[in-house]
């Protein structure tokens, strides 16, 4: 009747709590009833220092709702485990799969029944849609559809078809920012993210990297090829669609609900797909956005035969200033951060892993996915001391019990010297931030020691023995 499930579970159904609850008490325990149509929690009351339960259902919306606080608390927690089994027999078998708390404006959103001819769906959309090696990630991220308000009303007919990438980022963003312990207001549509946290508020834009064929280069093989691009192929990749936010008419940070807050603009790179073999460009084009957000970068070495040395192998690397990037007959000025208009920009958060592999890792560590189905994840991760320039490389099977991941391991906040409203790192725990001290010529990083750098998954499906490799 009553199941008890992990806290990864639980929270692959439930969106809905809120910042100051969780001030007042702390989940303890988590249970499940009748397949999943009852979710429930115990919790320790941090004021009375007593145990209580909650249920919860799902609303018209499909949003796990409570729609029950227990009645009495209790000394120990195995009481209040008791007491819910007897109250939660009130729900089981009353006949309701639905229970409406009068508030919901909007119908669910099911964001996987196609609103366009089937020749206009995205690629990755069928694959999401339709691939059985992906059935974590199609029931993981159904389930945070259901919580997320569009306001814009497109979003399904965009990530359906051609915006796939862009919406696919909102709602990693999305997840990203609630598990952060924040309220998303959506009375306004722009920025796409009005964040607000114990009377802190900040706002985001998302900002994708897409392809430019008169631009783009294929993927490179060899840590060379990367350095060789970082220098000034992925500042101007970067450049182009972070100057386009500065430059618009109607500015971001004059409007009315933005003036005098953080304004932070979020990217991720997807301007080269990832292939059978190949890593997809958001696995190795990190540092060219550094690079080109503070106009410095380590000093380019070169081999007796003119390849360049990947900063790793320098046994005492430099730093030197840029003041401009040039690739083929592109031109645009380094230091992002010191352009015009860009003191208003607080922060760019920069992730490489809003792809449809990570909802499916995440959703198969929830128990969303088949037994049937086996991934194994490798990369590299950060390492401990950040100065030092050698990443770890790991691989694990993502059903080990000591594989651990998170939302934000692929995240990191790059934090402007030069902002007008600087954003408080306290707000954003557990990723990575980093600034740049112009008068000490000085990276200071706070770091997320499970930070991973890069990484692809090989998914196995047992049953046809096959096996596929993504990013």
């Amino acid at each position: 009747m009553l199941r008890e499930i992990s806290l990864r579970q639980f929270n692959a159904y439930c969106y809905v709590r809120h910042p100051a609850l969780q001030m007042l008490s702390q989940e303890v325990a988590w249970f499940e009833a009748r397949n999943k149509k009852l979710l429930a929690a115990i919790i320790f009351d941090r004021t009375d220092s007593d145990y209580g339960h909650i249920i919860l259902a799902r609303d018209s919306r499909k949003l796990f709702r409570c729609i029950s606080v227990s009645k009495a608390f209790f000394p120990s927690p195995e009481e209040a485990i008791q007491n819910l089994k007897e109250e939660i027999g009130l729900y089981l078998n009353d006949g309701q799969e639905c229970y409406p708390q009068g508030d919901e404006r909007i119908p669910p959103t099911d964001i996987f029944k196609p609103v366009v001819d089937d020749d206009k769906l995205h690629p990755y959309f069928k694959v999401l849609s339709n691939e059985p090696r992906f059935e974590a990630a199609r029931n993981l991220i159904q389930e945070i559809a259901y919580s997320f308000e569009d306001v814009d009303g497109n979003y399904i007919q965009q990530f359906q078809t051609a915006a796939f990438d862009a919406r696919l980022w909102e709602l990693f963003l999305h997840v990203l920012f609630y598990n952060a312990g924040f309220e998303c207001d959506k009375s306004k549509n722009i920025p796409d993210f009005w964040l607000k946290k114990f009377g802190y508020e900040c706002f985001v834009e998302a900002v994708t990297v897409g392809p430019n064929e008169s631009l783009d280069v294929e993927s490179p093989t060899t840590s060379q090829e990367i350095t060789e691009l970082s220098i000034n192929y992925l500042p101007i990749k970067f450049g182009s669609p972070l100057f386009n936010k500065i430059s618009r008419n109607k500015q971001y940070w004059d409007m009315d609900h933005v003036t005098g807050k953080p304004f932070i603009l979020a990217i991720h790179d997807y301007h080269i797909p990832a292939a059978s073999g190949v890593p997809g460009s958001m696995t190795w084009s990190r540092a060219g956005l550094s690079n080109y957000l503070y106009g410095v970068r380590d000093v380019v070495e070169f081999t007796e035969e003119g390849k360049t040395i990947p900063p790793w192998e320098i046994t005492s690397p430099k730093m030197e200033k840029i003041t401009e990037h040039r690739f083929r007959e592109k031109v645009i000025p380094s230091n992002f951060f010191a352009q015009p208009n860009a003191q208003h920009v607080s922060a760019v958060l920069f992730a490489n892993g809003a792809t449809i592999t990570t909802f499916n890792r995440m959703g198969k560590l929830a128990g969303l996915g088949s037994k049937d189905i086996q991934m194994i994840r490798t990369g590299v991760r950060a390492n401990p001391d950040f100065r030092s320039p050698y990443q770890i490389p790991f691989s694990m099977q993502i059903d080990d019990p000591d594989y651990e991941e998170s939302w934000s391991d692929t995240v990191v906040m790059f934090h402007n010297p030069n902002a007008l409203k600087p954003v408080n790192p306290d707000m954003f725990p557990q990723m990575t931030h980093i600034t740049y001290d112009q008068d000490e010529e000085q990276f200071y990083v706070i770091q997320n020691p499970n930070e991973i750098y890069s990484s692809a998954t090989i998914v196995v499906m047992e049953s046809e023995e096959s096996t596929n490799e993504q990013m």
